[in-house]
């Protein structure tokens, strides 16, 4: 059981009001306000401001019980108000995490049927949240929701279309302009949005569209209708979802942020989450079971040959060389085709093996499993039995963390399965990586031993494929906003640079956030790489993240990241000009720092020109010419 909010930690203020004919909401520092109210028509509707300015236009709410859609011929009544205002330790962009809200319960009351509901809201000064509490006893049916968002003409939406595994690449079009529809190779399909989609608003400024505390339930996906209104749908459950008792939707999210910092930092969706159960997680995100790290992968450039028996203890050897805190035991162990048992030996006392020589030099296995039946010879983990089988033997043989793949769908009983999952790892002490996953919903929050996800189209495309440019560009202020991502950075061989160089994949590493950073290229290469230092000392967790000046959705990500005393600049060129890129390092503090510098260089795309000892101060500017595709590291560290 998920554990509760302290009402005496956070509750600041509670009083009731009367909403008559609408409810008006404003955010703790009075700039962001929405308003929920009966349109002329008696269905609800919602809008959202910033001052004058109008972010999100009229747009429906409502959800549909047993056929029933409770939000046509409504009244409201009153509204109970109280306020958040608190801080907790945080795995993510930053060390600290901050939800200051004012939350709204809006008692609402549907005409023909008589029944009494609730539209929960939760207004910060960067964004707005509302989700459906409808009080009942026994098995009903949620058919849909009428949830949407009306956005500006004028606006223009970042969006990718998988909702399978949420591996689209972004692209960027007016709302009103995405196409209904998609030919496949297996015929014409209707378009949904993977959420999250991120809007760039003509007069500055953007918003960001997704869901949050995504339990129990279905997940959402949008569709477009061919004007400015973005719709909720549950593409994976078309005929409804049955809930038993209460039914409480997750959190429809609205973030309304003036820039790209405010966006890349925002708090509000795992705010909307309930902290971690203190008897499994005492010391929450950090508690001390969790390891964040690095890892060598298996697999990725090796395929299931580099399950073979005789490698493993190599690639552990590979891992302590290059300093990762971790081996990630890919697809193919399980199988006798890969030599696992080739003489003889017992699976899992070759695995408790292992994991004792890697004990020995510092490096936690984790251990791959597929999800479904039949996935690489090995049991699937669809039965509560054998997911409660597999962490058992994981937990004697010490094993540090469980990668579960192939998911591939979101619908109810796929939701309810990732927390089972969770929750029966937390048990047993071992950290979880979700591949062919859907979207983070915050729920990290609830669940720290989380320890990455996939969701995101990331760079195993790299091994047959290239991604386009702008992609990369793209995701730090789109995908990567809503949690963390198993995005592979860092190639160093030439063939897998493919259209970016060398540079640019570095600073990937530096942009994309993952506590658990899987290595994808040759351990060899790694060790023969001009950023073999910078990868030994890669910090995984952040204290503070600032997105510099130059960043531009689908062109250019500039971060510089702070761990400890210590800065690491990461900067990506997502289109295939050269650009001139500079900023100044007023993040810096008082004393003199010397910076290791990475610039793009001839021959292209490996060549890296490496400068050592660069001094920096506070108020210098940085400077670097960017390669098609191209890319900008440094490494700045306070001066003995």
């Amino acid at each position: 059981m998920r554990s509760q909010i302290p009402i005496s930690a956070v509750v600041v203020a509670l009083w009731i009001i009367s909403p008559a004919l609408g409810a008006e909401f404003v955010s703790p520092g009075g700039g962001l306000s929405a308003r929920i109210e009966p349109d002329p028509e008696g269905r609800l509707v919602w809008s959202l401001r910033r001052g004058e300015a109008i972010l999100i236009e009229p747009s429906r709410l409502g959800i549909s019980v047993n056929g029933t859609d409770l939000g046509v011929g409504v009244t409201l009544g009153g509204v109970s108000i109280r306020e958040i205002d608190e801080r907790y330790a945080w795995r993510g962009v930053k060390a600290q995490a901050t939800n200051r809200c004012r939350v709204h319960a809006l008692a609402v009351r549907h005409g023909v049927s008589g029944v009494e509901w609730q539209i929960e809201a939760r207004l910060f000064d960067d964004g707005f949240a509302c989700r459906y509490r409808v009080p009942g006893h026994g098995v009903r049916t949620v058919n849909g929701e009428a949830s949407s968002w009306t956005l500006p003409e004028d606006s223009e939406v970042w969006y990718q279309t998988n909702t399978g595994d949420y591996e689209g690449v972004y692209q960027r079009r007016r709302p009103a302009l995405i196409p209904l529809e998609e030919r496949t190779a297996r015929g014409t399909n209707a378009v949904h949005l993977g959420p999250p989609i991120t809007v760039e608003l003509a007069r500055g400024g953007c918003l960001l569209v997704t869901e949050a505390n995504l339990f129990g339930y279905s997940g959402m996906t949008l569709r477009p209708s061919g004007t400015g209104r973005i719709q909720a749908a549950f593409e994976d459950d078309p005929g409804g979802f049955e809930i038993e008792g209460e039914i409480l939707s997750p959190w429809r999210v609205t973030v309304a942020v003036p820039d790209l910092q405010s966006l890349v930092n925002t708090d509000v969706i795992h705010n909307l989450c309930e902290p971690p159960d203190p008897r499994l997680f005492p010391d929450g995100a950090k508690t001390k079971w969790i390891e964040p790290g690095r890892a060598l992968i298996t697999w990725c450039v090796f395929g299931n040959d580099g399950a073979q028996w005789h490698l493993q203890k190599w690639f552990v050897d590979q891992c302590a060389a290059l300093r990762c805190e971790h081996l990630l035991v890919d697809a193919g162990w399980q199988s006798e085709r890969w030599g696992w048992l080739a003489d003889g030996g017992d699976l899992w006392a070759r695995l408790q093996e292992l994991c004792e020589y890697g004990a020995r030099k510092g490096v936690g296995i984790v251990l791959w499993h597929a999800f479904p039946e039949g996935r690489d010879d090995g049991p699937g983990l669809t039965r509560p039995e054998a997911r409660r089988e597999l962490f058992g033997r994981c937990r004697e043989a010490g094993v540090k963390g469980v990668k579960i793949d192939f998911f591939n769908s979101e619908r109810k009983e796929i939701v309810e399965a990732y927390e089972d999952l969770t929750r029966l790892a937390a048990e047993h002490r071992l950290t979880i990586n979700f591949h062919g996953a859907n979207k983070p919903t915050g729920e990290v929050r609830t669940w720290p031993n989380e320890i990455t996800r996939e969701g995101i189209r990331e760079q195993e495309y790299v091994l047959w494929d290239k991604l386009p440019l702008e992609h990369y560009a793209a995701l730090p202020f789109t995908r990567m906003v809503v949690g963390h991502s198993d995005f592979l950075p860092t190639y160093v061989r030439a063939k897998y640079l493919k259209n970016t160089t060398a540079a640019l994949q570095m600073a990937t590493a530096i942009i994309a956030t993952s506590s658990f950073l899987c290595w994808p290229d040759h351990p060899d290469d790694y060790l023969a790489s001009p950023f073999l230092g910078l990868i030994q000392a890669l910090p995984v967790v952040w204290d503070e993240t600032i997105v510099l000046p130059g960043s531009r959705i689908g062109r250019l990500a500039a971060f510089a990241r702070r761990a400890g005393d210590a800065w690491y600049l990461g900067v990506l060129n997502g289109t295939d000009q050269r650009v001139e890129w500079e900023a100044p390092a007023d993040f810096l503090g008082a004393s003199e720092f010397l910076a290791t510098l990475y610039r793009d260089a001839a021959p292209h795309p490996t060549g890296v020109a490496v400068v050592t000892g660069h001094p920096v101060r506070r108020g210098d500017v940085l400077r670097a010419e960017l390669a098609p595709g191209g890319g900008f590291v440094a490494w700045l560290r306070p001066k003995p």
